[in-house]
């Protein structure tokens, strides 16, 4: 019997969400993050606090390369600056909503709020920020001080957050009315109705309703609010003049502004005035308020609003063709177009002799550009004591690989590693720039580890979770290390002697160990060497106990078809087996739990069958895939810097690995699967149904039944060659009917 495709996609969506919960395993595992653009974790923050560039990248927002420009030229930074500009403006606002929504919680009998939204919806699929975190930080504190005054169980307590609930419906809704307050409510009570009803009219644009209400709260001596009232009525007078544009509204938002400037000192708000004025200029005088917020930025005492001041700066300057300096610095840096840049960078190096332009141009260059052989010899003359020292260093080696002896080479990247003020980033990338130049394996096993920024407990993960990252890391005494892309990338390009050769090494990781094993062990089954197969059993014993017993039925298993049978066995226990570490993913929790797709290999193939090649290296790189439409190449595979530190990095095999080639490559012909066949041609033998061949003329063997059951998920989960789930399930209830694999296998699946 066959079963529909919605029981089909039931399966595969109950099967990713087992995956998600048991980290892992064996489904393929998301991206981890050796090269950061970012400034989010505690250590890059300190180096760039202490004047410590590292190596710049044209990848990182626009904050984080001024913050780069103000190092390189000298100009004053540290912690205060740092943690400004590194800290992301935008998008905090969930954490805040959060702040209130945790707050509310304490009151019985209200509804969970799990999420506030905090736009209304603009002109143009637009979103206008409506609400900021210091609403709902404000909102928090004042109702954990009426809880204090009143007692969670207060009625009146319940009536507040009814209204302060609808406060915030209005951030995202027109038309929101605040619930009818009790005429015996407490004085305290009605005067936090009103700051309620003048906060909602504010929100809800009626900014005439909401001047007039917080000047009724500043006339009233005893409103709790009265100290905040002048500043929310100049604020709001501020937003009517951004809103309506009329000079005459102008007018009065600079009085405002004035009136609270003038203010005794101590008075709320009065920190503000200087911001709102900006906010003002922004929209009267663009060109001119630019100017001065570059001449502010520009100066060497950095100001103490300064992120604040950059994002006006940026903004102002993005779009113009007119940039100032630091503005077309950042620009240029992060230029699409790169031979525009280069030329651009190029020309503002020689005309300034600024180092910063010369990291620029150095970002930009290509080795078959003209420029390069200049800007190299210019990059050799940077001092070492210069903050484009490392940046310079780092271009210079890509430009110079395979031209320049390679120990040359080696001694250059040696004496930076052996720095110890060096980011886990900048270390991680000449750590690949060190493996594309390695002498031997041993030399090659010595750098090919990286530390990954996605560690448990530290929150500096892009776009994963860090807990299933731990699929592909292993543990270096107590941190945690994983291979980089470019490591990956030789190792499947070695012969199946040096990688076992490889997984015999101590000094890495037992989980790094297991994933080496585990491919070399579909290879060796693939190839047919037994004396392989064996070497990475006796590894597995040990490194994937969870089917202790299939790997020690193979080492006592003599040399012929039944230890075939037992390879072959235990594979179909294992679903995310692969023979190189692209596209493999390590297996975890219980042989119950391991997920992942298997493959269908191919032991017998059609004349017409192409050699497979080495896979492509762009596929070892995480951002070389995102964001790329169907069809379109891939960019340039940058196995150092991920892309992030301008040109690419050219993908390079190590000297030592050269002369292994040919033999890596001759050992892929084994290589082959199903879904390699290509268009028009059919046939060919995979190794499950090698493996249903074995269970037909062997009958007895205890295996048998459990073989053709999980042969019916591998056909389900594994290309169904030839219709081996059909054929698997017909076996396994003809002639084992009553056992519990044929109860497990009331389908099949065509």
């Amino acid at each position: 019997m066959t079963r529909g495709w919605w029981l089909a996609a039931g399966a595969a969506a109950a099967a990713m969400l087992a995956g998600s919960q048991a980290i892992g395993s064996g489904d393929p595992g998301p991206l981890i993050d050796y090269v950061t653009s970012h400034a989010l974790h505690p250590i890059d923050r300190a180096a760039l606090a202490a004047g410590r560039v590292g190596i710049v990248k044209p990848r990182a927002p626009e904050a984080v390369r001024y913050l780069d420009w103000r190092l390189l030229n000298g100009l004053d930074a540290g912690a205060a600056v740092t943690e400004q500009l590194a800290t992301p403006c935008c998008g905090d606002w969930q954490d805040l909503t959060g702040v209130w929504t945790e707050a509310r919680r304490a009151v019985p009998g209200v509804s969970d709020v799990y999420w506030i939204s905090t736009e209304r919806r603009g002109p143009d699929y637009t979103a206008i920020p409506t609400c900021f975190g210091d609403a709902f930080t404000t909102a928090a504190a004042t109702l954990k001080a009426r809880i204090a005054a009143h007692g969670t169980s207060s009625t009146w307590v319940r009536a507040w957050v009814d209204g302060q609930d609808a406060v915030f419906e209005a951030c995202s809704k027109p038309g929101v009315v605040l619930p009818a307050l009790d005429p015996a409510a407490p004085a305290w009570l009605r005067a936090d109705r009103l700051y309620q009803q003048a906060a909602l009219a504010l929100y809800d644009g009626r900014l005439a309703d909401a001047e007039r209400t917080f000047a009724a709260i500043g006339r009233d001596a005893s409103s709790p609010w009265q100290k905040l009232a002048p500043y929310l009525q100049a604020r709001t007078i501020q937003r009517a003049a951004l809103t309506t544009r009329d000079p005459a509204a102008f007018a009065r938002a600079h009085g405002a502004i004035a009136t609270l400037a003038a203010a005794p000192e101590g008075t709320y708000g009065k920190s503000e005035v200087g911001r709102m004025q900006q906010v003002l200029d922004y929209s009267e005088h663009p060109a001119a308020l630019r100017d001065r917020l570059d001449q502010a930025l520009n100066a060497k005492a950095a100001a103490p609003d300064i992120a604040v001041k950059f994002k006006d700066y940026w903004s102002l300057s993005a779009d113009r063709l007119d940039k100032p300096e630091a503005a077309d610095w950042i620009a240029t840096l992060g230029s699409r177009n790169r031979a525009e840049g280069l030329a651009h960078a190029d020309e503002r190096w020689q005309a300034t002799r600024r180092n910063a332009w010369l990291i620029a141009a150095l970002s930009l260059a290509a080795r078959e550009d003209a420029a390069a052989t200049r800007l190299a010899e210019a990059a050799e003359h940077v001092p070492a004591t210069d903050p484009a020292w490392l940046t310079a260093r780092y271009h210079l080696l890509r430009l110079n690989v395979g031209r320049a002896p390679d120990a040359a080479l080696r001694g250059q990247v040696d004496a930076i590693l052996a720095r110890d003020d060096l980011t886990p980033s900048d270390r991680n990338i000449f750590l690949a720039v060190r493996a594309q130049l390695a002498t031997s394996l041993a030399d090659f096993a010595a750098h090919a580890l990286r530390q990954p920024y996605c560690t448990p407990g530290v929150a500096t993960c892009l776009d994963f979770d860090a807990g299933i990252a731990l699929t592909q890391l292993g543990h270096r005494g107590r941190d945690w290390a994983g291979f980089g892309d470019d490591a990956r990338m030789l190792i499947d390009r070695l012969p199946l002697a040096d990688r076992l050769a490889l997984g015999r090494m101590d000094m890495l990781p037992p989980e790094l160990r297991l994933d080496l094993a585990l491919t070399n062990f579909t290879r060796a089954v693939l190839l047919r060497n037994d004396t392989a197969v064996d070497e990475t059993a006796r590894a597995l014993v040990t490194l994937l106990p969870q089917v202790r017993g299939d790997w020690q039925r193979i080492l006592r298993t003599a040399p012929g078809p039944d230890k075939r049978f037992a390879t072959l066995f235990v594979m179909a226990k294992i679903p995310s087996l692969r023979t190189d570490l692209e596209g493999y993913a390590r297996p975890y929790g219980t042989e119950r739990s391991f997920g992942g797709y298997w493959s269908d290999w191919l032991v017998r193939v059609p004349r017409a069958m192409p050699a497979p090649a080495f896979r492509p290296a762009w596929l070892y790189v995480p951002a070389s895939w995102q964001n790329r439409s169907a069809g379109e190449e891939p960019p340039p595979a940058d196995i150092a810097c991920d892309g992030k530190c301008g040109s690419p990095f050219p993908a390079r095999i190590a000297p030592f690995a050269g002369p292994l080639q040919p033999a890596a490559l001759r050992e892929r012909s084994a290589f082959r699967t199903a879904a390699d066949l290509p268009k028009g041609i059919a046939g060919g033998t995979t190794l499950w149904e090698e493996a249903l061949a074995y269970v037909a003329a062997h009958p007895r063997d205890p295996r048998a039944g459990e073989a053709l059951y999980r042969l019916n998920r591998v056909g389900r989960w594994g290309g169904n060659h030839n219709q081996l789930s059909r054929r698997a399930f017909r076996l396994l209830h003809a002639r084992y009917p009553g056992t519990i694999w044929a109860k497990r296998s009331p389908f099949y699946y065509d």
